[in-house]
């Protein structure tokens, strides 16, 4: 297992970057989610360019697949939480695009009341 420690090393990196990258969603701190999306990303692509031998022992493969699940559970309920603040943020443009008809509106029959008035 020493011959291939470096997989399984560079793989458990992924997944600590991938809980951190959680539990700041959790606590919606999407700037921080955000800027720690690119050292994920720089990591993930790291593990693209590692040598790889045929020869990776059974129990080596299978602590991988472990951190990839746990990588895969944690993509998938990040996901969840972008899409609920995604949903959060359409609703708040929506009411804003509300309020500015409504303010545009009423700045209407303001001035028409004022013109009004003035020709009185």
């Amino acid at each position: 297992m020493d011959r291939h420690q470096y997989l399984v090393n560079e793989y458990q990196v992924i997944l600590a970057l991938s809980e951190n990258m959680l539990a700041l969603a959790q606590e919606e701190k999407w700037d921080e989610l955000v800027t720690l999306e690119v050292n994920y990303l720089k990591a993930v692509e790291a593990t693209t360019m590692l040598p790889l031998s045929e020869e990776v022992a059974i129990a080596v493969q299978n602590l991988i697949r472990l951190h990839l699940q746990r990588i895969l559970d944690n993509e998938a309920q990040i996901k969840i939480l972008l899409q609920a603040r995604m949903n959060a943020l359409a609703e708040l443009i929506g009411q804003s695009v509300k309020q500015q008809e409504v303010n545009a509106t009423y700045g209407r029959f303001t001035n028409r009341a004022i013109a009004m008035r003035d020709q009185q």
